[in-house]
């Protein structure tokens, strides 16, 4: 959705910030904005992801992330022992973390001392 009209709530904060972006990029090139609309949107969860990732992390500094089997996001730094499948695993150290296949439940005991 578009700024105060998102399907999730508790988008307050994003809204500003695009609203924000997009009058800056109308800005830099002099555009009127009755005639002209910018979307600065993200193209997917994925890029947005890695964006995030990066202006609050340095490369090669650890990701924990549900794994990818056990409901997580290919965007959560997703690898396998031979071969590393997600970008945000190449420019991160991703640490993946797993449900209890019993409970369904996370074990945060163990989480917190592998982070």
């Amino acid at each position: 959705g578009y700024p105060g009209a998102r399907y999730y709530g508790g988008n307050e904060h994003i809204d500003r910030i695009e609203l924000l972006c997009q009058q800056r990029a109308l800005d830099a090139f002099h555009l009127d904005k009755e005639k002209w609309g910018v979307n600065v949107q993200t193209l997917s969860g994925s890029p947005a992801n890695l964006q995030v990732y990066q202006a609050i992390m340095k490369p090669h500094e650890r990701l924990m992330g549900l794994d990818l089997p056990h409901g997580g996001h290919l965007s959560h730094g997703y690898q396998t022992d031979t071969r590393k499948i997600s970008a945000v695993s190449t420019y991160f150290e991703t640490m993946p973390y797993r449900v209890d296949l019993e409970t369904g439940t996370i074990d945060y005991d163990t989480l917190e001392k592998n982070a």
